[in-house]
C-alpha cells in the first residue's frame, strides 16, 4: 500500500485513556485486548490497534488476535464511526470474513479508505461485493477497485459488467484488465449486457462445469489424453434444473461426462472466464478463435508452467499466443517450452531459429528428421548438428 501505512498512531493523537493504557503494563494492555478495559469501544479498538505493534510479542500477538474474539456488542457501533482508516483496514484485515455484520459496518463507513475496499473486494464472497459494487463513487475513484472486483471469482458476472461499462462511460481505463478496450465495446454495443438473468446463471453454470470437469480429468487418466482435441474435451455440466450432470443412460454413452456450453458466453465473459477460471476452463478457452480471449488465458496469473508447454507445443491455439509465449522471457526459460516451440510449425520461423541453439542435440536429431516443421528449419537443425561435432571429429 502506498497511501495507508500500516504504523502505529501518533501519540497526540490517542484519547488520554488510550495512552495510558499503551503505555502502561503487560496485564492492563492483555486485558485491553480481551475488551475488558474500561473504555469506550471506539477507544478500545484504537488501543487494539495501537497494541499491535507493541514489542511484547505476547501483547502484539494477542492484539492481532483480538478482533475474532470480540462480541459484535462492541464491535459493530463504533466500526460505523469515523475511525483513524489505519484502524479500520486492520480490523478488515483480522476479522473472520463470517463477521458479516462488522464487514457491512466497514464497508458502509465513509472512512474507510481505498486500499481497504481494494482488499476486501479480493477476499469477500457474493454478498459482501455486492455492496462494493454500490459504491460507484468508489469505483469510479479507484481503478484498483475494479480490477480486484473483476479477479474475484465470487463476483457476479453482471456486476462486474456494470462496473466496466461504468468506466467506459466516464471514460476510466482499468489497466490491469486484459482487453478493456475490447470489452468496453462489446458492452456499451450490447443492452443485455449487465442483466443478471443473461449472465450470471451461464457464467456461474460454465465455471462450476468447469471445476467438475477438472475433477473427472484429473481421477480419470484416459480422459486425460484425449483432452486435447477441440471436440472432444471431457467435461461436466449442470443441468437446466441446477443439478450436475444428465441421465445416467446418457452419462454411461459419454463416458460419464456432459458437455459445458462455453459458446453460450459472450465474448467478455469468456475473457473473464480466461482469467478467474480454472486448469480446464483455459484448456478449452486457449483453442477459442476470438484472439482476445486467447491471450487472455496465456496472460492469466494463474496459468501455471506446464499449462503454458501445452499451449507452446498445441497447433490449435492462435499465432498471437505462440508468438507472446515465444517473445517471453520468464517463459522461454522453461526448456521444454523452448522445445515445443520449435516443433510447433505455428512459431514463426525467426523465432524458432532463434531458438534452435539451445536445443540439446538429440532433440536437434529429431527436429532435423521432421517433416512437421518448416523445412528451413530442419535444414538449419541440420547444419547446427554438423557444426557442433567438428571440433571431435577432427
Amino acid at each position: 500500500m502506498e497511501t495507508l501505512r500500516l504504523e502505529p498512531l501518533a501519540a497526540e493523537a490517542l484519547a488520554p485513556a488510550v495512552a495510558a493504557i499503551v503505555a502502561g503494563a503487560a496485564p492492563a494492555k492483555l486485558m485491553a485486548v480481551r475488551g475488558m478495559a474500561p473504555l469506550r469501544p471506539a477507544d478500545l479498538l484504537v488501543a487494539v490497534y495501537q497494541l499491535s505493534f507493541d514489542t511484547d510479542a505476547a501483547v502484539k500477538a494477542a492484539a492481532e488476535a483480538a478482533p475474532g474474539g470480540l462480541p459484535d456488542k462492541i464491535l459493530l457501533a463504533p466500526l460505523g464511526e469515523p475511525l483513524p482508516p489505519r484502524v479500520l483496514h486492520f480490523f478488515a484485515e483480522h476479522l473472520p470474513k463470517g463477521r458479516r455484520q462488522a464487514m457491512e459496518k466497514i464497508l458502509f463507513n465513509r472512512a474507510t479508505a481505498d486500499e481497504t475496499f481494494v482488499y476486501l473486494a479480493r477476499n469477500l464472497d457474493e454478498a459482501g461485493l455486492e455492496i462494493i459494487f454500490q459504491n460507484e463513487v468508489r469505483l469510479l475513484r479507484s481503478m484498483a477497485l475494479v480490477e480486484a472486483l473483476y479477479f474475484n471469482r465470487n463476483a457476479r458476472m453482471s456486476s462486474v459488467s456494470r462496473a466496466l461499462e461504468l468506466c467506459a462511460r466516464n471514460k476510466l481505463r482499468p489497466e490491469g484488465i486484459p482487453g478493456f478496450d475490447e470489452i468496453a465495446a462489446a458492452l456499451m454495443a450490447d443492452p443485455n449486457a449487465v442483466a443478471p438473468s443473461s449472465s450470471d446463471e451461464v457464467f456461474s453454470a460454465v465455471l462450476s462445469g468447469g471445476e467438475s470437469a477438472q475433477l473427472v480429468l484429473a481421477s480419470d487418466p484416459a480422459q486425460q489424453d484425449g483432452a486435447g482435441a477441440a471436440n472432444e474435451v471431457p467435461t461436466v455440466a449442470p443441468s437446466a434444473d441446477g443439478q450436475s450432470g444428465e441421465a445416467d443412460a446418457d452419462k454411461k454413452k459419454r463416458g460419464g461426462t456432459t458437455f459445458i456450453k462455453f459458446d453460450e458466453l459472450k465474448i467478455f465473459e469468456k475473457i473473464r472466464l480466461a482469467t478467474v477460471g480454472n486448469a480446464f476452463c483455459r484448456q478449452v478457452l486457449i483453442r477459442d478463435t476470438n484472439r482476445l480471449v486467447a491471450m487472455s488465458v496465456i496472460r492469466s496469473p494463474s496459468i501455471t508452467d506446464m499449462e503454458v508447454i501445452a499451449a507452446a507445443s498445441n497447433r490449435a491455439v492462435c499465432d498471437d499466443v505462440i508468438r507472446y509465449i515465444a517473445n517471453s522471457r520468464e517463459y522461454t526459460k522453461d526448456y521444454a517450452v523452448k522445445q515445443a516451440l520449435v516443433n510447433n510449425p505455428k512459431c514463426p520461423l525467426a523465432m524458432s531459429l532463434r531458438l534452435l541453439s539451445f536445443l540439446h542435440a538429440s532433440d536437434l536429431k529429431t527436429l532435423s528428421r521432421s517433416r512437421n516443421v518448416p523445412g528451413a528449419l530442419a535444414t538449419a537443425a541440420k547444419k547446427l548438428i554438423q557444426t557442433r561435432e567438428k571440433p571431435s571429429g577432427g
